[in-house]
């Protein structure tokens, strides 16, 4: 059994993992986006979104145990992603999007017993396993002309 200490601590982690997700530095990076990936814009514009509402959701979690959020830290990793064609960083983003999934499912594991948490987890590990498929049909799609 999990304890709530034990909780908020698993709940700041996953936290730590949407902050440091790939995906919400896309938009901070300085890609060079080609004419074949100009669709994709709105798309990566709203995983954008929704891990910025993942992390919200996780907060508030935290904060319904009466846990402390942990404070924001950064992902030197994405430094990878500035001044890069979309098409070379997806591959880096969609391995970094495989290592957040992996994490909420273990994760879920030790929430069995908090069903607000885990139902908060496990709703994100849903949204993350859609970014996934769409994340890795971009690196599939035949390119556009």
């Amino acid at each position: 059994m999990t304890d709530r200490r034990q909780v908020i601590e698993i709940l700041n982690e996953l936290l730590r993992q949407e902050r440091g997700s790939f995906v919400s530095h896309l938009l901070h990076s300085t890609l060079f986006v080609s004419c074949g990936t100009t669709g994709q814009d709105h798309v990566l514009r709203t995983l954008v979104a929704e891990i910025k509402e993942h992390e919200g959701w996780m907060a508030e979690a935290i904060s319904s145990l009466h846990g402390g959020v942990a404070p924001p830290g950064g992902n030197v990793r994405s430094a990878e992603l500035h001044y890069q064609e979309v098409h070379f960083v997806l591959p880096l983003v969609i391995e970094n999007e495989g290592r957040i999934i992996r994490r909420y499912e273990a994760a879920l594991k030790l929430l069995a017993g908090e069903p607000t948490a885990a139902a908060a987890a496990s709703r994100i590990l849903s949204r993350h396993r859609r970014h996934m498929a769409q994340l890795t049909a971009f690196v599939s799609a035949p390119a556009q002309s």
